[in-house]
């Protein structure tokens, strides 16, 4: 694909100094010049040979593999477990990255490092959700986690982030491995200390 520009074009590299005396910017010049081409594809070859482009790419074929690091495209999450691993969990979000109730359940899956695929839907503000995904959720909210049943039984859907969030943590002790995000049962003011912070994460939600 071509881009709309003539074959070649030239950017010089030159970084801007600012004097308070004389109140303007004056060019520091530099001999650098940046040559591109006008196709994606060499784009694309050009960001690769580049620090940034070729950690990102790397980062990529990571995340295609449920490793690498946390991102809103990720479809499958699997830190430590093997390739062969098959995660029993489907966390559906939202296909934008800015849900707030998304972003907090997907927060903890990072942090307990919790092996799970991940599948996108788009919020209403962007149009109308999937068929299939409202066959399971008709109402249409997210998140929305499933869970594989066993053989004979059903897949159970659960919505509602906190509901979510504290299912998660409950089936991922520290006993397994994982890292607790709830007080124990019995430490009444870490309970006390975490509705209060769930309140008051209720009334900013509500504000925003």
């Amino acid at each position: 694909m071509k881009l709309p520009l003539p074959l070649f074009f030239t950017l010089p590299i030159s970084a801007y100094s600012f004097s308070s005396n004389h109140a303007r910017l004056s060019p520091i010049r530099s001999s650098t010049i940046l040559q591109m081409s006008t196709t994606w594809s060499d784009l694309k070859k050009a960001s690769l040979e580049t620090p940034v482009g070729s950690a990102l790419e790397e980062d990529a074929k990571l995340r295609a593999t449920g490793r690498g690091e946390a991102h809103v495209d990720n479809k499958l999450r699997l830190f430590d477990k093997p390739d062969s691993f098959t995660p029993k969990l489907t966390l559906y979000r939202d296909k934008a990255g800015w849900c707030p109730y998304c972003e907090k359940t997907i927060l903890l899956v990072e942090e307990k490092r919790i092996p799970i695929k991940i599948e996108t839907v788009n919020m209403r503000s962007y149009g109308d959700k999937p068929t299939e995904f409202l066959r399971m959720v008709p109402n249409g909210l997210l998140p929305a986690l499933v869970i594989e049943g066993t053989e004979g039984t059903q897949p159970r859907v659960v919505t509602e982030s906190q509901v979510i969030m504290e299912m998660l943590d409950g089936m991922h002790p520290p006993a397994d491995g994982y890292k607790a995000m709830l007080p124990n049962q019995g430490d009444r003011a870490g309970w006390e200390r975490t509705q209060s912070l769930a309140r008051l994460e209720r009334e900013l939600f509500g504000v925003w």
